[in-house]
C-alpha cells in the first residue's frame, strides 16, 4: 500500500528530485521516506495500544489483537461497565442458563465445562473473589460459552453474545489449528429484580488451538481466561 504522505511528498517535490538526482537515487530516498514513516507510526500504534489497554473496564466496546505469531494470535472484545459491580461485590454464583459449551466430536462436553468452571473459580479468585453455591449469597452472577473445534460462524456467534471478533484466518493452518471463541459475562444477582436477564459486563475472545496437542492447548486456554478477566478490580488481595 503506497502511503498518502509519501504520494504528497513525491507530488509536490518530484520536478527537483528528478533535476538533481539519478533515478537510482530517488528510489533510494523514496524507499528511505517509506522506512522512517513506518517507524514513526509504529510508535504511534503502540502508544495507542497502551492507551486502549488502559481503558478496557470503560463503558463501550474495545479490541485488542494479538499478531505476533500467527497460530497463538487473539482477538478480545470487551463491552459494559464493571463500575455496575457493587463495590462490596466478592461473591459470585454460575448464572442457570448461560453455561454454553459447543464442540465436536473431538472434545468431551461436560470434561470442557468442568474445566472451563474450575479455570474460572481460580482467575477469578486469583482477583478475591469468592464462589458460592447458593444465589441468594451471591454479589453477581457469572456465565459463560466455549466454541472450538466446529464451523460456528461470527454471525451466529453475535447473535448469541452480543459481540463480535472477526478474528481472521489469514496465513493461518485451518487443517491444523481450529478458530475457538470464549465469552464470559457479568450479571446482577438474582436477588436484584431482573438481575440476570442483560449482563453489565461481557468479554469475548477469539483465538486458533491445535486439538491434537492437548497440553499446549490447555495451558493457553488458562492463560486466556485470567487475561479475560484480568481488568475486573481486585478485592482483598494483597499487593
Amino acid at each position: 500500500m503506497i502511503n498518502p504522505l509519501h504520494n504528497a511528498l513525491h507530488r509536490g517535490r518530484s520536478g527537483e528530485l528528478n533535476r538533481g538526482l539519478s533515478r537510482r537515487q530517488v528510489r533510494s530516498l523514496s524507499r528511505g521516506l517509506n522506512l522512517d514513516i513506518s517507524r514513526v507510526l509504529n510508535r504511534y500504534l503502540a502508544v495507542l495500544v497502551l492507551l486502549f489497554t488502559g481503558a478496557l473496564g470503560l463503558t463501550g466496546c474495545v479490541t485488542v489483537t494479538d499478531n505476533a505469531a500467527q497460530p497463538l494470535r487473539t482477538t478480545v472484545v470487551m463491552s459494559g461497565d464493571l463500575s455496575e459491580l457493587p463495590p462490596t461485590a466478592m461473591t459470585y454464583t454460575w448464572h442457570p442458563k448461560f453455561q454454553k459449551i459447543i464442540t465436536d466430536k473431538r472434545l468431551e462436553p461436560q470434561q470442557v465445562l468442568q474445566h472451563m468452571q474450575d479455570v474460572l473459580k481460580q482467575s477469578l479468585q486469583n482477583k478475591g473473589y469468592r464462589w458460592v453455591e447458593d444465589p441468594q449469597l451471591a454479589d453477581f452472577q457469572v456465565g459463560f460459552g466455549v466454541a472450538m473445534g466446529t464451523e460456528m460462524s461470527d454471525e451466529q456467534i453475535l447473535a448469541v453474545t452480543g459481540l463480535v471478533a472477526g478474528l481472521s484466518t489469514d496465513g493461518v493452518n485451518t487443517k491444523k489449528y481450529d478458530k475457538g471463541t470464549v465469552v464470559i459475562a457479568l450479571f446482577k444477582p438474582t436477588k436484584i429484580k431482573g438481575g440476570g436477564d442483560e449482563p453489565i459486563w461481557r468479554v469475548l475472545a477469539q483465538g486458533f488451538g491445535n486439538i491434537k496437542k492437548m497440553d499446549e492447548l490447555t495451558e493457553n486456554f488458562d492463560s486466556l481466561i485470567a487475561s479475560m478477566v484480568a481488568n475486573m478490580p481486585s478485592v482483598n488481595v494483597a499487593p
